[in-house]
């Protein structure tokens, strides 16, 4: 996937969450800049240069980064009211005090981003606004302290489509790039996504063995299935471990010839079972989809997560690494 973004849509940047994936991507070949977004041990700076634009939320990570890694491109963190990793407001001043102090300032200190808590959600656009608002009057204080922000950042996919804003000049897609809505199914924003996206994920096992079962047997741990008729169900070669979350037993489908199957019993780690009844002369192999590339299947992987009580990120960062991924 990344050679795949570094070569066909050349961004600006490639986002990660941590070191490992930097690398990883490095490895592989992409030439794109990575901007690492999550934590990194401090004392992981010491090691190896790093040419990766690495974020900067307090004073410590500043230090060892300007002790061990002269040179390196970092982007400063703002909370503006989420309470994650940031600097907050009523730090700043201090910040920009003992930032000031550091000489030679050996980082280069190209962008400033924070992150909104609730851009999908129109009930809560106050909050966002707000953000917004701080984030601006932030980056205002510090130019006016003499730093200069090539890059300036604070959109994922719902605020860039429910805030686009010039101010802004880089937009953190993730949900979006797999073209997937994060907002609320049939809401005015999810028909416009819809509309201009397309799912590229499309997640497929096969059927690995196929048997028939009596009225009364009981199908997977813990007996959470009884059989209500004679019934032919199939057997998938995956389950919670590859990525088909566990709170889709007895409640989820799969589609098999675009016929929709019921997931019936527990959820395995490696096995899932399926009733097949319904699917005219079923064979070994046959192809199963788990998760759909049409938004309104029921099978897609927004309504899975419904399903499960969560969001969609939850079940696609669970995909396991070990299932082949193939770009077409």
């Amino acid at each position: 996937m990344g050679k795949f973004v570094d070569q066909e849509i050349k961004p600006e940047f490639v986002c990660v969450d941590s070191l490992f994936e930097a690398y990883e991507l490095k490895k592989s070949g992409v030439k794109t800049k990575v901007l690492v977004m999550g934590y990194t041990f401090p004392e992981n700076f010491k090691f190896r240069k790093i040419d990766f634009h690495l974020p900067v939320y307090d004073l410590q990570t500043l230090g060892f980064l300007n002790h061990f890694q002269p040179g390196v491109s970092v982007h400063l963190k703002i909370d503006t009211g989420m309470n994650r990793l940031g600097i907050k407001e009523d730090e700043l001043e201090f910040f920009v005090k003992k930032l000031k102090k550091i000489k030679p300032l050996r980082v280069k200190i190209v962008g400033i981003y924070s992150h909104l808590s609730s851009a999908d959600d129109p009930k809560k656009d106050k909050i966002t606004l707000r953000q917004i608002e701080k984030f601006k009057k932030v980056v205002s204080f510090l130019e006016s302290e003499g730093f200069e922000f090539k890059y300036k950042h604070i959109q994922a996919t719902a605020g860039l489509t429910r805030f686009p804003d010039s101010y802004f000049n880089l937009a953190r897609i993730g949900l979006g790039f797999y073209g997937i809505s994060p907002f609320s199914d049939g809401s005015g924003e999810d028909l416009y996504l819809r509309g201009n996206l397309k799912p590229a994920l499309t997640f497929i096992t096969h059927l690995c063995q196929i048997k028939k079962v009596r009225k009364g047997e009981t199908v997977g741990y813990n007996q959470k299935f009884r059989v209500p008729r004679e019934m032919v169900i199939g057997i998938m070669p995956l389950g919670y471990y590859d990525g088909l979350n566990r709170k889709l037993s007895n409640k989820g489908k799969v589609k098999i010839k675009n016929v929709f199957c019921p997931i019936i019993g527990n959820v395995c780690m490696n096995l899932s079972m399926v009733d097949i009844s319904e699917v005219r002369n079923p064979i070994v192999g046959q192809e199963v989809v788990v998760f759909d590339d049409c938004p309104d299947s029921l099978c897609f992987v927004k309504k899975h997560s419904l399903i499960c009580g969560t969001i969609p990120y939850e079940l696609l960062v669970n995909l396991a690494e070990s299932t082949r991924r193939v770009l077409v």
